[in-house]
């Protein structure tokens, strides 16, 4: 058995080659760091001093300025554990400041000699105080090997700094078990589950194991949240999914892949099971009511698809009504505006949009639609109720001569029984 002196030797002889913590992880992350080791060593001073360490003025203005590749904050850690190391008195286990700056510059070093807990927590507080993730999360995942599950929580959760980079350590590495027993911990049970849901939907493509693992989420993580609104997205996206899974097996269409948005999903049963009873799986009012679609969103995206496929006695059917009187009225929840942007932008007829275009009550508002879509009929005829002649002769000018609206327009200027303005 070897004595303490011969420990001592051990871990201060210049020939023993030093410990580094055993980890792909921290690997990974020292690669970033040590490629700055050689351009840090010019600006941190060194306890014996050459005449090759003075540089000419040349030199000096071509020389990087040292707080451009090292924060101010990093920088006093590092000179604060210099002028430790210059007076650390042989003792076995080394200052965290050391350790924590042989880390930074990307020299070797060990963690193995920190073993009690008291060291232990030094040493994370110490990377915390530097303020360098790599640093923090080094010591962290020393701190998993070396400690219990429910210590390493212990510690972590009364640091914020370190949780929030732990979490995002296992969040990338999809360690669902692990961030919801820290955020319980904290008291975050809504935000653990938002994770896991994120996790699932962002890294599941199968359609069955999907359905499978958001369906056992919801069941461990949100049905003990009933007031969380996410709870409600849930069940909806749920069901939502499994509808999509019965249309697939119904008509395997290309056009609605699964996992498709709503709004995609309404538009695809619109157009290829409109006329399906209400009560059908398929139906697009049956969807709609499922998922609370509101009767204005429902009419705007049936409206889009029989305009699309230019089935116009379908957008009359679905917008229009015969009043007690026998006239036509219109009755739906959209703007009548809305309405005339969706049937011109489906290269609606003429005939289409003045139909529609009566419906604008206000009359300066009809003349202003009329002309953007070029509806000359319905303009004619509004200057001709106000007995403007001026600009319907104004107006006529701007026709395609000998074209139907120009004949339109110079009939209207004849009308003997318009009182027009002086």
């Amino acid at each position: 058995m070897s004595t303490n002196k011969d420990d001592d030797a051990f871990w201060y002889s210049s020939e023993t080659r030093s410990f580094c913590f055993e980890s792909n992880e921290v690997d990974q992350l020292l690669r970033g760091s040590k490629a700055g080791a050689e351009e840090l060593g010019a600006g941190i001073s060194n306890v014996s001093i050459s005449e090759s360490n003075f540089r000419s003025s040349d030199d000096l203005q071509t020389a990087k300025p040292l707080l451009s590749i090292i924060s101010d904050k990093t920088l006093s850690c590092i000179l604060a554990a210099d002028k430790l190391q210059n007076v650390r008195p042989e003792i076995d286990v080394a200052p965290p400041e050391i350790t924590l700056r042989k880390i930074l510059l990307g020299q070797p070093y060990s963690l193995v000699e920190y073993k009690s807990i008291a060291s232990k927590t030094a040493l994370l507080d110490a990377a915390i105080s530097g303020g360098d993730g790599n640093a923090i999360l080094i010591v962290i995942l020393f701190l998993t090997k070396t400690l219990k599950r429910s210590l390493v929580q212990r510690l972590l959760t009364e640091r914020p700094d370190a949780v929030n980079i732990y979490l995002h350590y296992l969040f990338i590495r999809l360690q669902t078990n692990e961030i919801t027993d820290i955020l319980t911990m904290l008291g975050h049970a809504s935000v653990a589950a938002m994770k896991n849901l994120h996790i699932i939907i962002r890294n599941t493509r199968d359609p069955t194991k999907l359905l499978q693992k958001l369906h056992n989420c919801y069941k461990v993580h949100f049905a003990m949240l009933p007031d969380c609104k996410e709870a409600i997205f849930l069940k909806s996206y749920i069901k939502l999914l499994e509808w999509q899974m019965a249309i697939k097996q119904i008509n395997d269409n290309e056009e609605l892949p699964f996992n498709s948005s709503l709004l995609k999903s309404l538009h695809y049963a619109c157009k290829y099971h409109g006329n399906a009873r209400d009560n059908s799986i398929m139906s697009p009012a049956m969807l709609s009511r499922d998922h609370h679609v509101s009767p204005k969103q429902h009419e705007k995206v049936s409206l889009q698809v029989k305009a699309a496929c230019s089935e116009w006695d379908g957008v009359d059917r679905l917008l229009l009504t015969k009043g007690i009187l026998g006239n036509t009225k219109l009755q739906t929840h959209l703007h009548i505006e809305d309405i005339l942007k969706i049937l011109y932008k489906n290269n609606a007829s003429h005939a289409v949009l003045e139909k529609y275009l009566k419906f604008v009550d206000n009359l300066e508002k009809r003349l202003e639609l009329a002309k953007k879509l070029s509806c000359h009929t319905v303009v004619i005829d509004i200057f001709v109720q106000q007995g403007d002649r001026t600009m319907l002769m104004d107006y006529k000018a701007k026709l395609q001569p000998q074209s139907g609206e120009y004949f339109y327009a110079e009939s209207a200027l004849r009308l003997p029984h318009v009182k027009w303005k002086t």
